[in-house]
């Protein structure tokens, strides 16, 4: 199951695609219509995935893209993944395969903030940082285990 901030939107259009099927199997048959129908939903809901190494971007409404709104291209039709920050987007969901991705992001912080070298003022800014990473890791590790 994903994690992070698009996680309830995508989760909410699978659970509707699974309620037209169950529906469809308790109506008379119309298999032709129906497969089609259900093709039609899955089809549009792929066509708005955008893989990344730390994230799944479900580019639905570029209005909602963080990215976008960040680099001021709000005209755009595809997001922008240099400029994600899946952990605050609202279409972006985090699954089991990005963890690997997180944890190193997350050892990373550590050893710069516990080494005696970095400045003081780059720690503070750091420290924010690092915590939401460690909030996306939980996430992930929750939603996995939760639904595993």
């Amino acid at each position: 199951m994903p994690s992070g901030p698009g996680a309830r939107h995508l989760i909410d259009a699978f659970d509707h695609i699974d309620t037209t099927l169950k529906e469809a199997g308790q109506a008379a048959p119309v298999i032709l219509d129906t497969e089609r129908r259900i093709e039609n939903m899955l089809r549009t809901t792929a066509g708005t995935l955008h893989l990344g190494a730390a994230d799944y971007c479900w580019f639905r409404d570029p209005a909602q893209a963080l990215c976008l709104r960040m680099a001021g291209t709000a005209e755009r039709t595809t997001p922008l993944a240099g400029h994600c920050d899946s952990s605050r987007c609202p279409q972006a969901t985090h699954h089991p395969c990005h963890q690997p991705v997180w944890q190193e992001r997350a050892t990373t912080f550590e050893a710069f903030l516990g080494n005696p070298r970095v400045p003081a003022g780059e720690k503070k800014r750091l420290r924010p940082e690092h915590e939401r990473t460690l909030k996306v890791l939980a996430q992930i590790d929750s939603s996995e285990g939760s639904h595993g």
